[in-house]
Formats: C-alpha cells, sequence, structure tokens
C-alpha cells in the first residue's frame, strides 16, 4: 500500500494554465482524508507553491527548490534546508554573467538581468540592481540558481561546460516555455530525492510506499528510487524511459488518473 504521494508541479500537477483541475483536487482530498500524505515536489521556490493552498488546503509538505528546501505545512516547520555555497553563487554570475540568472530564496526568483537584454518580470520575481549588495544580505539564504538561455543549443553546451568544472553543485536542464531553456543548480548534496527520504524519515514510511510522478530532468532521481515512479506523457525522453508506469498529460489530468488507479 502507497503512504506517499510526491508529485511534480509545473508540467505534472499544474495545467498548461498553471492550474490544478477541480476533480483532481477532490481526488486529493479523498486520499488525504485515508491517511497518504501529499508532497509537492517542485523547482519553484516555497512561497509559490503555498499560494496554491491558501484557498484550499490540499498539502502536507513542500520539497522546494529541488529539494533544498524541505516545509512541513500542516505544523509549519522546516524539516531541512541546504543552502547554494556562497563561492559557487560568485563562479557562477562571474561565468555567466551575459545571461540573466535567478537566485531563489524562499520567496522570489531574483533576477540579475543579462548584459544584452532585460524582460519583463512576473509577480514572482524582483530584479536585482546591485549584485554586490544582494550577495551581502543574502549569500547563506539562497537556495537554487536559474541561468535562462533564448537558444537552446547554447543552453546544452553552458550544461556541459559547467558539468567539466567539478563544482560542489547538482545541475539539471529545464525547459522555461517554447522560448526560454535553462539549467537551474543546487548544492551538490541535493535533489528531490533527499527531500522525499527526509519525509520518509519523519513519517516512518519507505522508499517502497510512495508514489513519485515527473516530467523532466530533475524528477530522475524520485522515479528511479521510489516504490513507483510514474511520469506523464509530456514528460522528456529520459524520464519516460526509467517510469515503471505512464500516465496522460499534464493537460489531461495525468495525476488524477494515477490517483484513481492506485489510491
Amino acid at each position: 500500500m502507497y503512504k506517499l504521494l510526491a508529485t511534480d508541479f509545473d508540467g505534472t500537477l499544474l495545467d498548461s494554465d498553471e492550474a490544478i483541475p477541480l476533480s483532481t483536487m477532490v481526488e486529493i482530498d479523498r486520499i488525504r482524508k485515508n491517511n497518504v500524505l501529499v508532497t509537492i515536489s517542485t523547482g519553484r521556490v516555497l512561497k509559490s507553491v503555498l499560494d496554491y493552498n491558501r484557498d484550499f488546503p490540499f498539502i502536507d509538505y513542500i520539497i522546494a527548490c529541488n529539494g533544498s528546501y524541505v516545509y512541513d505545512v500542516n505544523n509549519k516547520k522546516v524539516i531541512y534546508k541546504k543552502n547554494i555555497l556562497p563561492s559557487i553563487m560568485k563562479k557562477i554570475k562571474k561565468m555567466y554573467g551575459e545571461y540573466d540568472i535567478c537566485f531563489c530564496d524562499t520567496n522570489y526568483w531574483h533576477i540579475l538581468h543579462g548584459k544584452n537584454k532585460e524582460r519583463e518580470l512576473e509577480d514572482r520575481e524582483r530584479l536585482i540592481k546591485d549584485f554586490d549588495s544582494f550577495y551581502e544580505n543574502n549569500k547563506t539564504n539562497i537556495y537554487k540558481l536559474e541561468i535562462l538561455f533564448d537558444n537552446k543549443k547554447i543552453r546544452d553546451s553552458v550544461y556541459d561546460e559547467i558539468k567539466e568544472l567539478k563544482l560542489k553543485i547538482t545541475i539539471n536542464k529545464f525547459e522555461y516555455n517554447k522560448f526560454m531553456h535553462g539549467v537551474e543548480i543546487t548544492h551538490e548534496d541535493v535533489d528531490k530525492l533527499v527531500g522525499i527520504k527526509k519525509i520518509c524519515t519523519k513519517n516512518k514510511i519507505s522508499l517502497s510506499e510512495v508514489i513519485g510522478i515527473g516530467d523532466s530532468d530533475n524528477d530522475i532521481s524520485t522515479i528511479k528510487n521510489v516504490g513507483m515512479g510514474v511520469c506523464v506523457s509530456n514528460a522528456s525522453k529520459e524520464i519516460k524511459k526509467i517510469a515503471k508506469m505512464k500516465t496522460s498529460s499534464n493537460d489531461t489530468k495525468g495525476v488524477e488518473k494515477v490517483i484513481k488507479k492506485l489510491l
């Protein structure tokens, strides 16, 4: 019997309009009443997920910033956190400052614009006007970095280059949207599976009792190691290769179908 559902957010639980279908919320409410814990496991910052939980509470835990920050929603308590090393922040800024770089704390994506462009910020983003000042005030509370590119080939080249540096980091590729691609960086000891393990230990649950659902590279460790690793049909090729079960896309209630079938 499965005791924990850990689902990715963007591209998995959320549809293309960044909404959760009402019928899916009803199913999540049902399994929580049957003592199944529900965890959002995401690259998003904590506040961005908590905002979804305000009107219709449906989450027990949030694994934010790809495992860098794990939050007990019911008890309003942090159970694990690991920030990016300040030296990594400085090195990435120095080497890749020509591109937009996001510095993620628990509340916002703080954007340092590249040399050649500026884009309109979203509500969940804040502009860094003076990096040195920002760094001094935030060097120990940044949990993820994102470098953004409008060219996929350049993104892939930078990804390979950073991998060759052998820094103390975990690095993944991701798609921000059709026109923007990125690499995301966390501490070397961090990924979503680490967050899931912290929750499992706290609740005396084994990994074999976990359903993990995802769509992209930062879900690989989860899909490979939990009891039932599931991918949505819009998942990356890498995820599809390793998933034990496949469901329909995030726009056709893929997570809801998994819940109905397995829980």
